[in-house]
């Protein structure tokens, strides 16, 4: 592992508001919600237990539960809001029989919220009328923890795209905006307006900092599962991105800073897997950042990605020097598999610019409807003048069932030479298998430029 990257997580401690390990937490808030149910279903929900919402509030008791500030079926906006508002070291959101039917929610700084097994909060069926309402907000907020192993945050994704609400991206789940010290565990995160999870800004270039998300489901979410747009020392592990669609880019994971003071800085995945997204699984769009912009290093480890529609990953960038980022990407021990269109997707990165690089990864069947692709293809735009390449294939495999090249290049800009690729390729075709080291001499004798276009992301240029 690059030292660079791994060194600053093993230093990093996210806010904790427990000290139990966690399966044994898990284990005693599962017991812990069903006395709780039982309790709330014989006693009546709605009540306010005001002696035990004074001891809170005066911070005689640093331990809460939402339902002592009431519980209404219909709406239960204010109670939970207010229980977040009370300075509660730890929130504990109670599984009361019913959802919690809430309008936009605001996070609050130095607090833990678990929400207990089978709980789910939803939002309320028609509200969020505006377009940047979203369940969860934290705007410059710091050392928050939230906890959901069992339970789900839940938007209506198909009501935002009827006549009665405005045409929108940003009805997020859980937006996080300018924060530090934040983790996420466990949640399932469904059918957003936007985006499941969120990492933008509220605060012109103050970037997110020591931000963990582990065991997150992200689902049926109307933009990405997540879109980051500037993060320092994001680490995501085991999360999976599923069934994203609705509007562009539609992905599993998108990285798109909207500005050069932006930063993708020591990012790692690790262990994460993106499914059947109607756009990329991996989407790095990058064109933003320029040659003043902080080099970008961002890891992927032993990721997998599964059917997703418009492949599995892509990496765009500036192309003249000083429009181009530099620094370094790398997938290290991936799968990526089954995509409709090309494995993986190198779009206007100059030689000069980001580094890069695959290593031990596998490829397997992309575009297998599409003989005119490839398993890998690089593409430059119209506007692109330096040469496309700087990337390294290192001991990675393609499988591929069609008679074709495994790399092509489609040249957009026109006479933009291809440079600089390198490594090998176990290519698999039919049960057969050869070692294919990549050199200038070899992509010259494949002819690798093609004229066959690729489905391109539009650039769009809609603050995200």
């Amino acid at each position: 592992m690059d030292p660079t990257m791994s060194a600053p997580f093993s230093a990093f401690a996210p806010f904790s508001v427990s000290a139990i390990p966690e399966t044994q937490e898990n284990n005693a808030m599962r017991e812990y919600s069903m006395i709780m149910t039982i309790l709330v279903l014989v006693i009546g929900a709605g009540k306010v237990n005001q002696r035990k919402v004074d001891l809170v509030v005066s911070g005689k008791l640093g331990v809460a539960t939402a339902s002592w500030w009431g519980f209404d079926p219909e709406d239960s906006t204010d109670a939970l809001q207010a229980a977040i508002n009370s300075s509660a070291k730890k929130l504990i959101v109670d599984n009361v029989g019913k959802p919690w039917v809430v309008r936009p929610i605001k996070l609050a700084s130095n607090q833990g919220i678990v929400f207990a097994p089978g709980v789910e909060v939803i939002a309320k069926q028609g509200e969020f009328k505006g377009k940047g309402d979203c369940l969860f907000v934290a705007d410059g907020r710091e050392k928050i923890t939230l906890t959901g192993y069992g339970a789900t945050l839940r938007m209506r994704r198909t009501d935002y795209a009827g006549p009665a609400y405005e045409k929108s991206e940003w009805r997020h789940a859980l937006s996080i905006r300018s924060c530090s010290n934040i983790t996420i565990r466990g949640l399932t995160i469904a059918e957003s307006g936007g985006d499941g999870i969120y990492l933008g800004t509220s605060k012109s270039s103050v970037t997110n900092k020591d931000v963990h998300i582990k065991d997150v489901v992200c689902d049926r979410n109307h933009r990405q599962g997540i879109s980051v747009i500037t993060a320092e020392n994001l680490l995501i592990e085991d999360t999976v991105m599923r069934d994203t669609a609705g509007t562009l880019p539609q992905a599993g994971i998108d990285f798109e800073p909207n500005s050069p003071t932006e930063r993708l800085v020591n990012i790692v995945m690790r262990k994460c897997t993106t499914e059947r997204n109607r756009g990329q699984g991996y989407d790095l769009y990058l064109k933003q950042l320029d040659s003043t912009s902080a080099p970008v290093s961002v890891r992927f480890e032993k990721c997998v990605s599964i059917g997703d529609n418009d492949g599995s990953v892509r990496v765009t960038t500036g192309n003249a020097p000083k429009q181009a980022v530099t620094g370094k990407i790398e997938f290290i021990d991936c799968t990526f598999k089954t995509g409709t269109n090309a494995g993986v997707v190198i779009s206007n990165v100059p030689v000069t610019g980001c580094k890069v690089r695959f290593v031990n990864c596998s490829i397997l069947d992309p575009a297998a409807g599409k003989p005119k692709s490839a398993p890998i293809v690089f593409q430059s735009g119209r506007d692109a003048t330096a040469p496309i390449g700087g990337v390294e294939f290192a001991d990675c495999a393609v499988r591929d069932s069609l008679d074709r090249n495994p790399l092509i290049y489609i040249d957009g800009g026109g006479s933009i030479p291809l440079r600089a690729v390198s490594g090998t390729i176990d290519l698999q075709r039919r049960g057969a298998r050869q070692t294919i080291e990549i050199t200038p001499r070899l992509l010259e004798e494949w002819d690798v430029t093609s004229e066959t276009s690729h489905t391109r992301r539009s650039d769009e240029t809609t603050e995200r």
